[in-house]
This record gives structure tokens, C-alpha cells and sequence, in this order.
């Protein structure tokens, strides 16, 4: 707390302005200061949407986000005053996928599904969990929450939810939106008819805080708003242009609207503070980070007003009314930036919601986490269950994969490249999935092996014989664990077989060959010239390493982007 009054008091005197809540000495805090500090929440709803078949991050980002075992433990820190609300979308992504990859993503959705149900979330349902391979069937034994969707089995949807905590009671209604992608045989209906028919029987049930998971954009979400102002909060949890979540609330006349992010990557915590008499007030009171995110943007305006403001002053021939009404603006944004530097009023009773990134910092509960161990094991027994061999021959006169020990039987050119490639991540990228227990599984595979699921490349039951045997196998093919000299530079048994005559396919890769794998969602400190530093060098493209000069190489990008996500 104290950090985040320091940096709006930075803010405020960099700009001139001055406010009584900062001090300028190391002096114990002044009691304005202590009376800042949060007052632990009665109830937190945590609120979810489209994990999208996504259970844990990919650990290869500098910031990992996500994991279905660390909203577990967020909800078992208080269990008797939180509620897991999502939003829907968690069971399948909107692409298709692969006939081999379906037993991986059905156990994936079915164990997010089960995990949900253990900790009695209230889930909606949207397009995405009914993608699977037996559609409608694969929620059979579950329930989900949608008010405006018919053609589906009986007891498999419920149009809303009371759920009592702490002795309040808590409406939810689920919203599909029509105009989705929906399976045939399914019907959604208008929102607004099957809205105002559900909250006519909560009020009739004298239910008076009222809850809405709407799989719909925040647009539509927000037309609703205005016409059901009976809804305290709605959760839009389908707006495909924030992946990442809407970091601030949406409040207007006593309504919120959240934004939580996919994945489970971002997440919302609502945290309500009942009145003294029991009841709840829906009051929105910011928190200090909030306060300061609003002050930084506010002061960057303020700077583009300043600079524009000096520009009309230097111009003899601007309006003079003009110049006042942009001094009255720039006064107003000063006005804003103290207004909110002060820490808020809080009534009798008020609602904090906060955008909450899922990392590594947070702990893992440990009985979701030891399931989620348990899942790995059983996708990759069903990922070699459906594979009977390597994957088909290359094309007659194509080249195929040979690896690196093809590469250095061939000749000894290749001895110094073999050597630097040892040096670098890419020569223990399948080693780095074997110690978390990854190695069987798509979401990762790919891109830690060579010529993975190629024509004469490399496929999860080549990679696993390799892996588990003693004395080379001869049944499949080379060894293509880890990512080798083939996998930027191209299946290479033209070559190897004639060296003067047949050149490798791609002698020089460039930075779209490295972005096939390190893309953002997996590689987000790339930097082309960066990551070249690391992986050339003397016997493998001295002279392109002494064109790229002195900087950081991509390890070090790596570290320092930890470093400060760990800092924060």
C-alpha cells in the first residue's frame, strides 16, 4: 500500500500539484496513510471465462499465467466466503482439432469440467463447450447455467442459480448470445426476454442481488445494462478483442461490468463488503493500484495537454478562446489526478473489483496440482494409445529428416556447428519437457523435437521409443529429440548423401523461421537479432554473429523479463 501512495505522490509533484496524503520525510505514516490500508473482504466472487481447454500456462514465457490448481487455492483461502463464477468456453478452443490430439483435449475439458464442479463453480455455457468430438454428450453428468438455449438434454442446463453466502443471497443467470456459432439442433433466444422472465422469479423469490454471466462482447453487454438496471453486476465473457481482460471495472448507476481475460491467464476478483445490517451496497470503491494505473494515465494526457497548450501559447495567431478552453482542460486533468490520489469514501457497505493476474507467485493447491501430475500421465498413455507407427514416408526424391548424428556421420564439417549447438537451449529443449512431464503432450512437443508430425520426421511414439530405449531402436527412424540443426535448416538427407551437389534446403534461416515456435503466446521476449546471438557463433555463422555486434543474447532477455515479473 504504502509503495503505491509513493508513486502517486512521485506522480503529483513531478507534475507541481501537492497533496495532504503525501509526506516528504521518512516519518512514521500520518493516520491518513494508515486508514488506507484494505479492510479484508466478507465474500470474493472470482470470476473466470474461456479457458479454452487451457489447464496449466506454457512455462516458456518470461510470465507464466494461468493454472486451474492456483484459482483453486485463491478460493480455498477463504472456502465459506467465495464463489467461483465462469463465465463458459472452458471445455474446447473455437478451432478444430486433430483426430490424434482429441483424447488429449477431451481429458483436459472433462478434468477442468470435474474440477469446477468439485469447487462448486457456478459455470455458464457458451459455443466452445460443445466442440468436442461427441458434442452435447461429453456434459452428461454435469450441469451448466444458460436461461435463452433450448435443444439440450434434460438436466443439463439450468437458466439460474441462487447461491447463499455468508446469509446473502446471490442470483445468477446465465446468457448465451445468439448470434454465436452454435451446433445444430441448438436454439438460443433473445437475451432480453429470457432476462426479464428470470428476474421476475428471483424477485418473486426475494432475491435482490442479481448476477449475470453473459457469453456475450461487452457492447451488447453494456445495451443490456441500460435496460436491466435490476442487475448489480455483469460479467461480459466473450469480447474477442481483450484476450487479456479489461483491467478496470465498468460502473454506472450502481452497475459493474467485468471483463475477466482467458485462459484463466486473468481473472476477476469481486469482493463485496456487506452493510453493517447485512445487506449489500454496490458502491464501487477502487483500490490504490487501480487509483494509480488512473493516475499514470492521466498524467501522460497531461502531458500531451502541456505540450499542445505551449504550442498555442508560441502561436500569435491562436484563438484566445481556444488557448482558455485548453487551460481549462489541462486544470481539469490536474483536478482528476488529485481527485484521484485521495484515498475514497467508504459507506456502509462497497464492492472492490479487481483485475488479478494468475502467476507463479501465487501458490498451487496441492490436491488440484497432484491431479493435474495424474493428467499428464493419463493424456500421454492416450496419445501413443492412438499412434501404430512413425509418420508417413516423404514423397519419392523429397528429403527427410536424419538428425544430428545423420548430419556428423556424413562428414566432419559439421563437427564446430555440433559443438555450439550443444551449448545452447535448443540442444536440451525435449530434456526440459521430461522433468515437468510434458514430453507426451501436444501442447508442447512441437516445438522441443525436429520434423515433429512431418513426412519422415518425427511423431510422439518415435520420440518416446527414444527416449525410453537402452540401444538405439531401429523401428523409427532417428533421433529427433530436442530442436536439432534440421528444424531451422531443413530435412537434410539430400545433402548428407551428397554434400558437393545438393545444398541444405535452407542455408540461411531468418527470424520467420524462429517465429514458427517462438511466438508470443510462448516466446514473448523474442527478438530476432537477440536470440541469433545465442545460438551462433565460431563453426555455425561466425560472420552473421560479428554482424549483429555487442547486446543482449535471448537467455539474457529471458532472465531480465523474469527478474522483473518476479520483482512485481
Amino acid at each position: 500500500m504504502g509503495s503505491s501512495v509513493g508513486k502517486l505522490c512521485a506522480i503529483l509533484s513531478t507534475l507541481g500539484l501537492f497533496h495532504t496524503g503525501c509526506v516528504t520525510s521518512k516519518a512514521p505514516p500520518t493516520t491518513a496513510v494508515q486508514s488506507a490500508q484494505p479492510v479484508e473482504p466478507t465474500i470474493d466472487l472470482l470470476i473466470s471465462t474461456r479457458l479454452f481447454n487451457t489447464t496449466e500456462p506454457c512455462g516458456c514465457t518470461s510470465t507464466p499465467l494461468g493454472d486451474v490448481s492456483r484459482i483453486a487455492a485463491l478460493l480455498k483461502l477463504r472456502p465459506d466466503r467465495s464463489l467461483l463464477l465462469d463465465a463458459g468456453g472452458l471445455r474446447y478452443e473455437p478451432k478444430s482439432i486433430p483426430p490424434s490430439q482429441r483424447p488429449q483435449a477431451r481429458l483436459k475439458a472433462d478434468f477442468i469440467e470435474k474440477t469446477w464442479q468439485e469447487l462448486s463453480a457456478v459455470a455458464m455455457l457458451q459455443p466452445e463447450d460443445l466442440r468436442g468430438e461427441q458434442g452435447i454428450a461429453e456434459l452428461q453428468g454435469f450441469r451448466r447455467l444458460v436461461a435463452n438455449v433450448s435443444g439440450l438434454p434434460d438436466g443439463l442446463a439450468v437458466p439460474k442459480e441462487v447461491r447463499t453466502v455468508q446469509g446473502i443471497q446471490l442470483g445468477v443467470i446465465g446468457l448465451a448470445d445468439p448470434s454465436a456459432s452454435w451446433p445444430a439442433g441448438i436454439t438460443v433466444s433473445d437475451p432480453a426476454e429470457a432476462l426479464t422472465a428470470q428476474l421476475q422469479a428471483l424477485k418473486a423469490a426475494g432475491v435482490v442481488d442479481v448476477i449475470v454471466l453473459a457469453g456475450l462482447p461487452r457492447d451488447k453487454v453494456r445495451r443490456l445494462s441500460r435496460k436491466f438496471p435490476d442487475v448489480k453486476l455483469w460479467v461480459s465473457g466473450a469480447d474477442d478483442g481483450v484476450h487479456e481482460g479489461v483491467e478496470l471495472p465498468e460502473n454506472g448507476s450502481g452497475t459493474l461490468i467485468v471483463t475477466p481475460g482467458y485462459k484463466g491467464e486473468h481473472i476477476y476478483r469481486v469482493s463485496l463488503h456487506p452493510k453493517q445490517s447485512g445487506g449489500l451496497t454496490w458502491q464501487l470503491v477502487t483500490t490504490p493500484k487501480q487509483r494509480q494505473r488512473q493516475v499514470e494515465l492521466l498524467s501522460e494526457r497531461v502531458k500531451e495537454a502541456e505540450k499542445l497548450l505551449a504550442a498555442l501559447r508560441r502561436d500569435p495567431s491562436a484563438d484566445p478562446t481556444f488557448v482558455k478552453t485548453r487551460e481549462e482542460d489541462l486544470a481539469g486533468l490536474r483536478a482528476q489526478i488529485v481527485e484521484q490520489s485521495k484515498e475514497p469514501v467508504r459507506g456502509d457497505g462497497y464492492v472492490t473489483a479487481e483485475l488479478v493476474a494468475i502467476t507463479r507467485s501465487l501458490p498451487r493447491d496441492p490436491q488440484v496440482r497432484q491431479k493435474l501430475d495424474e493428467l499428464d500421465r493419463h493424456i500421454g498413455k492416450a496419445n501413443l494409445s492412438v499412434l501404430t507407427g512413425p509418420p508417413p514416408e516423404a514423397l519419392p526424391g523429397s528429403a527427410r529428416y536424419v538428425g544430428n548424428a545423420g548430419c556428423l556421420g556424413a562428414c566432419h564439417y559439421h563437427e564446430a556447428a555440433h559443438k555450439m549447438w550443444q551449448k545452447t537451449q535448443h540442444s536440451r529443449a525435449y530434456r526440459t519437457l521430461v522433468e515437468v512431464g510434458k514430453e507426451l503432450s501436444y501442447d508442447c512437443v512441437g516445438c522441443h523435437t525436429t520434423g515433429f508430425d512431418t513426412p519422415a520426421g518425427s511423431n510422439l511414439l518415435t520420440i518416446h521409443k527414444w527416449e525410453q530405449a537402452t540401444t538405439p531402436p531401429t523401428d523409427v527412424g532417428p533421433d529427433l529429440r530436442h530442436v536439432g540443426c534440421e528444424v531451422c535448416h531443413g530435412p537434410g538427407s539430400l545433402h548428407v548423401a551428397s554434400p558437393g551437389k545438393v545444398k541444405i534446403p535452407t542455408p540461411r534461416p531468418d527470424a520467420n523461421t524462429c517465429q514458427q515456435c517462438h511466438t508470443p503466446e510462448h516466446s514473448d521476449t523474442f527478438e530476432w537479432k537477440a536470440y541469433a546471438r545465442g545460438i551462433l557463433g565460431e563453426g555455425h555463422g561466425a560472420a552473421t554473429r560479428e554482424t549483429l555486434g555487442d547486446g543482449p543474447t535471448g537467455k539474457e532477455l529471458r532472465q531480465a523479463a523474469r527478474q522483473k515479473a518476479a520483482a512485481h
